[in-house]
């Protein structure tokens, strides 16, 4: 495998290619502008020579038949002059340019031409004034040397300012990636996170991170709860089915004996199938749920219609208010319903029930009183507390599941579980 480049050596590189590019794109257009004002500034000083060369040319004789030869002039200046198509005046090397070339500036032979008129001794002339290039290149050429040294400096100094920002900039992504594997290492999922109070992108990351960690967490302890609870429970009815069968195999039976025993296994299958049930509604998790409109008032119909089917004389009474449409999962509300239905009739001492849904502007509630004996205040918070039942021996009713049951479902469905004495009595709502 191929070592990795890290994020902060390729940031380096990736600023330094970039600084190049830019210095680059930003010398070639001072390049284009310096040599456009050097041009400017060699025509501006061609036209300051003309002065001199009309001066220079008053002491031309008006009986000269050759042309004069020019030697007054700087020597990066070549000039020519011209009257009635004749050359009257000449610096010694003035390149091969035509004679007719119009007025103005042209480029011709490797030199900057001028061409302009004057008066020359009362008739007139035309001068061309040539200048060679140097004028123009050397500067050029010194500002491309400088580029040339200007251009690696720049891209390592930016590269290394960039390298020690970077470092800077990512230390708290390197504390985050050490607490992330501490805590992989600890096993601590719910452990806070270094900068998950920060607003910027590590901050973000760090939020998303511990948000995560404590997903896993809760659904590792709703499997660590799942296979307890399975132990727990499963244990009793499985070692009883196991006793009734070892002894209707140990000996002669009666008919009547062994439909005793059939039916008491019967019975211990049916305890462990509920409880298998119970314990995959508990171990469900967000993903599991499939939320759709649904009246939540029509589903505690239901509930108490078919409480009422099991018990003909139950004194449970049911109201509803208002609109009571909800997003939920009916598959795990109507376990609830049944639950706290089922939690009033078997502590409430067949004391009067009621239960109520109520729509409101700011939500549904659902409450179920029983004005039933009660429960102790210090057994209130411990309720929804899977498998916890009032009183030192479980009675074989029940599991001690249903609450917690009820909370689960509710915290699913973003719902709030209380359980309040009320003179006396057990309200849940939602």
């Amino acid at each position: 495998m191929k070592p990795a480049v890290t994020i902060r050596a390729r940031l380096a590189l990736g600023v330094a290619a970039i600084t190049v590019l830019v210095v680059l794109a930003v010398a070639a257009v001072q390049f284009l502008v310096l040599r456009s004002f050097l041009v400017g500034a060699e025509y501006e000083r061609l036209e300051l020579l003309l002065p001199r060369l009309e001066q220079t040319l008053t002491t031309i004789p008006a009986s000269s038949t050759g042309p004069y030869v020019l030697n007054t002039l700087p020597r990066t200046v070549d000039v020519r002059v011209i009257r009635e198509g004749r050359v009257v005046a000449v610096t010694p090397e003035f390149p091969a340019i035509s004679l007719t070339l119009p007025i103005g500036r042209a480029r011709r032979a490797g030199h900057d031409v001028l061409i302009s008129t004057f008066n020359l001794n009362g008739t007139l002339a035309t001068a061309q004034l040539a200048s060679d290039v140097l004028g123009v290149v050397n500067p050029l050429r010194a500002y491309l040397r400088s580029l040339a040294v200007a251009v690696p400096v720049s891209a390592a100094l930016a590269a290394l300012l960039c390298f020690l920002l970077a470092g800077r900039l990512l230390r708290p992504l390197e504390r985050l990636t050490a607490a992330a594997a501490a805590i992989g290492r600890g096993g601590n999922l719910r452990a806070a996170l270094p900068g998950a109070d920060r607003g910027d992108e590590v901050g973000r990351l760090a939020g998303v991170l511990q948000t995560s960690f404590g997903q896993v967490a809760e659904v590792r302890e709703r499997e660590e709860t799942f296979t307890y609870a399975a132990a727990h429970d499963l244990r009793s009815p499985l070692t009883a089915m196991k006793t009734r069968l070892q002894g209707a195999l140990s000996g002669p039976r009666s008919e009547a004996e062994l439909r005793e025993e059939l039916r008491e296994v019967l019975s211990d299958l049916e305890r462990m199938r509920r409880l298998s049930e119970q314990l995959l509604l508990l171990a469900r998790g967000e993903r599991d749920i499939q939320r759709r409109p649904l009246e939540l008032s029509r589903l505690a119909g239901e509930a108490v219609d078919r409480a009422r089917e099991l018990a003909p004389d139950l004194p449970l009474e049911f109201g509803t208010v208002g609109l009571t449409w909800i997003l939920g999962d009916e598959a795990l509300l109507s376990p609830l319903l049944d639950n706290l239905i089922g939690n009033s009739l078997r502590y409430g001492g067949g004391a009067a029930m009621r239960m109520t849904v109520t729509g409101t502007p700011s939500g549904v509630a659902l409450s179920m009183v029983d004005s039933g004996p009660g429960v102790p205040p210090a057994a209130l918070p411990h309720l929804t507390t899977a498998f916890y039942q009032v009183g030192a021996a479980r009675s074989g009713q029940g599991n001690g599941l249903g609450l917690a049951i009820a909370q689960r479902v509710a915290q699913l469905h973003g719902a709030r579980l209380d359980l309040v004495p009320v003179a006396p009595a057990a309200c849940a709502s939602r």
